[in-house]
């Protein structure tokens, strides 16, 4: 019985840890983005409402970026483009679904106001740091 609730405390602490981590990385791109955006036209209240801001974006354009990066990878592996088209072709996909998801957002949150220049900015950006078909070597 004590090693249950041993294990079970330990196995909290460690989703607690995660939970955590995964906060402070989201936090730091919020912030590092925010302070980017800021240049280009984006406001918000507070950091709190920044973090939320990027938060929900990512909840929502999480399952558009998995269509964008699978559908392209799928093609990759069925040899219908090389990775140079795959990537050509992912990269305004993503971008117009980041825009997208951020303007959803943007018009949710009364609290955050983004610009078009910055939206279009932030989902070029996202677009060419995750391009799905790497180099191979």
């Amino acid at each position: 019985m004590v090693k249950t609730i041993r294990t079970w405390i330990a196995r909290l602490l460690a989703i607690g840890i995660l939970v955590l981590i995964v906060l402070a990385v989201v936090g730091v791109i919020a912030v590092a983005c925010g302070t980017v955006l800021e240049w280009l036209g984006l406001r918000y209240d507070s950091v709190g409402q920044l973090l939320l801001y990027v938060l929900y974006s990512a909840l929502l354009g999480l399952p558009l970026d998995l269509f964008s990066t699978a559908s392209v990878r799928a093609l990759y592996r069925l040899r219908k483009v090389d990775r140079r088209q795959g990537n050509l072709l992912y990269t305004p996909m993503d971008t117009l679904f980041t825009v997208a998801a951020f303007w959803l957002v943007d018009r949710w949150m009364d609290s955050v106001s983004a610009t078009g220049l910055s939206l279009w900015v932030l989902g070029l950006g996202m677009a060419l740091a995750t391009l799905p078909i790497p180099k191979r070597g």
